[in-house]
């Protein structure tokens, strides 16, 4: 029995369809059928049985299938703290963000920490929405994040750095473009084109838009500013957005809607169950204690006025 066979059997057992399973390993069907029946040879049992196009586990395959679970996680468990614990020891700090902070907010952040600290880590930079960089933290790929909150993660510690502010933006030539304030009540008989409800913003707008006119007529398509705004361009229609960088290179007209200052809220995100290094330690109590300066920073990035 080895370590492949032992994965080979999971993914089978999860995906209950041979081709399923060998193209999740990258593997030929053939060479997953082997493995299958060299682990029942050894184990003297039948792991699977057949039901039309798919397998399920038999009373032997589901008490082998809690053992290989449990034992798995275990050693996916320390590969991944040995990989937290090389990185950490080589002075690197892994630390993901939505595309909004990656190129702007985060250099900024990482070089004034750089220059305060007596240590000089070597910060690696990722971008993703906020549900894969929670994913990615829960799987060790990633010490922190900065990212909305995420539902599915609740258990992680989840610290408010700043919020975005929600706007509307149309093409100079609508109607609305003569607002400069607008409530989502006032939306009512407009075509509203937000984030896509897949990513955490869409959700957070779509709901803080209902809360107040329930009827609207809202498309949840694209995600991001970028795609939005050339939707409302092009079509005439309304974007509810967020006001970030993406929108500073497109003629258009904002216009501020009455919704909750925190209706997009930003976090510091990390798992406090992980192991940190000293510099990681120091780089959270960083961000912690320059809370107030970080909004400061992203409102002067977009020239907003509070």
């Amino acid at each position: 029995m080895n370590l492949n066979q032992l994965y080979y059997f999971r993914e089978l057992a999860e995906q209950r369809q041979y081709t399923k399973a060998a193209d999740s390993l990258f593997i030929s069907q053939p060479t997953l059928s082997v493995s299958i029946k060299q682990l029942e040879t050894e184990l003297h049992c039948k792991l699977f049985k057949h039901s039309g196009r798919y397998v399920q586990l038999t009373k032997y395959g589901r008490i082998f299938y809690n053992t290989v679970i449990n034992s798995l996680n275990v050693l996916d468990n320390g590969k991944k703290e040995i990989k937290q614990k090389v990185s950490q020891d080589q002075g690197n700090i892994n630390i993901a963000a939505i595309p909004t902070a990656i190129g702007t907010l985060l250099p900024y952040l990482t070089k004034e920490f750089q220059q305060e600290s007596t240590v000089a880590p070597h910060f690696i930079y990722h971008d993703n929405p906020s549900y894969q960089i929670c994913e990615g933290i829960k799987n060790g790929w990633y010490d922190i994040g900065i990212c909305s909150f995420v539902p599915e993660y609740s258990s992680f510690t989840y610290v408010p750095l700043y919020t975005e502010e929600i706007i509307a933006i149309v093409s100079k030539d609508n109607d609305l473009a003569q607002l400069t304030e607008i409530s989502p009540e006032e939306l009512h008989g407009e075509t509203v084109i937000t984030y896509s409800q897949k990513i955490q913003i869409g959700k957070d707008v779509t709901n803080a838009l209902l809360a107040n006119a329930s009827d609207l007529n809202i498309i949840n398509r694209l995600h991001d500013e970028l795609a939005i705004t050339g939707q409302v361009l092009t079509n005439n229609v309304v974007g509810i957005v967020a006001n970030t960088i993406y929108l500073s290179g497109f003629d258009i007209h904002k216009i501020k809607v009455t919704l909750p200052p925190n209706t997009r809220q930003v976090y510091l995100v990390y798992d406090s169950q992980q192991q940190f290094s000293p510099e990681i330690i120091d780089f959270i109590d960083f961000l912690k204690k320059n809370k107030n300066k970080i909004q400061k920073i992203v409102d002067q990035f977009l020239n907003v006025k509070k």
